[in-house]
């Protein structure tokens, strides 16, 4: 489906009159598919979900307060499709807290619970595999490595998103064109795309499971009062969270289901994205 199909898509739903805001918010992702296989299996930099990590020796392995931090994936940028946005080479290592996440009341709404670690192209090959801490619970705590495969395609925001408040189009927006896009316009694209099931995601929208995220972000990593977060500042400010990747709960292939089976879900402001720094990344959890 082409970007043009999208916006036609979005005219015969009854929303002619969002297009133009629209079309810039039509973002390129990757559906990764997963498949089971050992670490012995995976080469030193090749993208992977769960396993062991490729890092430099030098790398601490991340921790929240006292917690080792689960590895959840890598992406060899050189792997992806070439549209997303991103330098055409490098590696990126996702972490997060698990173990705090199910012991410790302090750990949601905490920036600090995940860690991306971003490694250039030119120091790619001084990377090892690292061991994952003897301290995390391997039922619990670890992921089973799968090798991933990259699908491109579009993606739109979903019916729950700071992209549509700011035009009004939101839960508390013109209610009768929300209805249109929950219940005409998303079903379309969906079908088109064939979703279903378990969804792995590189870059583009979520697919949450409760609602907007890009609210919880901006409120991470900034101090807002009760009365500030329907205005307009911050709305415009919300919106320049963009996610960075999406993990579902496929526990037959990873060993780990996210709390009811749901998702997490890694983002980043796009000025950091910009200039590559990863220490301001929110991990989310949803589910059910």
């Amino acid at each position: 489906m082409s970007a043009q199909e999208i916006l036609d898509l979005l005219e015969q739903s009854g929303l002619e009159q969002y297009k133009t805001s629209f079309a810039q918010w039509i973002f390129p992702t990757a559906q990764l598919i997963l498949e089971p296989k050992s670490d012995e299996l995976l080469q030193i930099g090749e993208s992977k979900v769960g396993g062991d990590p490729d890092l430099l020796e030098e790398v601490e392995w991340p921790k929240w307060k006292g917690y080792d931090m689960t590895f959840i994936a890598q992406i060899n940028l050189a792997e992806c499709p070439t549209n997303l946005s991103l330098p055409s080479a490098g590696l990126l290592s996702f972490f997060y807290g698990v173990e705090g996440m199910y012991e410790d009341p302090d750990f949601y709404g905490d920036p600090h619970t995940s860690r991306v670690i971003y490694t250039s192209p030119d120091q790619l090959e001084y990377i090892v595999r690292r061991s994952s801490p003897g301290t995390l619970n391997a039922a619990g705590a670890m992921m089973k490595p799968n090798s991933i495969s990259f699908i491109p395609n579009l993606s739109v925001p979903a019916a729950e998103s700071a992209y549509l408040e700011s035009v009004g189009l939101g839960w508390n927006g013109e209610r009768e064109d929300f209805d249109k896009y929950w219940e005409i316009f998303l079903p379309k694209t969906e079908k088109l795309w064939q979703r279903e099931g378990y969804i792995n995601r590189f870059m583009g929208h979520p697919d949450p499971v409760q609602g907007d995220m890009q609210r919880s972000c901006e409120i991470a990593y900034g101090s807002y009062t009760d009365d500030e977060l329907d205005k307009t500042e911050f709305i415009n400010s919300a919106i320049k969270w963009r996610l960075l990747l999406q993990i579902d709960s496929e526990e037959e292939k990873t060993g780990i289901m996210w709390g009811d089976v749901g998702r997490i879900y890694y983002w980043i402001h796009e000025d950091d994205l910009a200039q590559l720094r990863f220490d301001r990344v929110f991990c989310e959890m949803q589910c059910c």
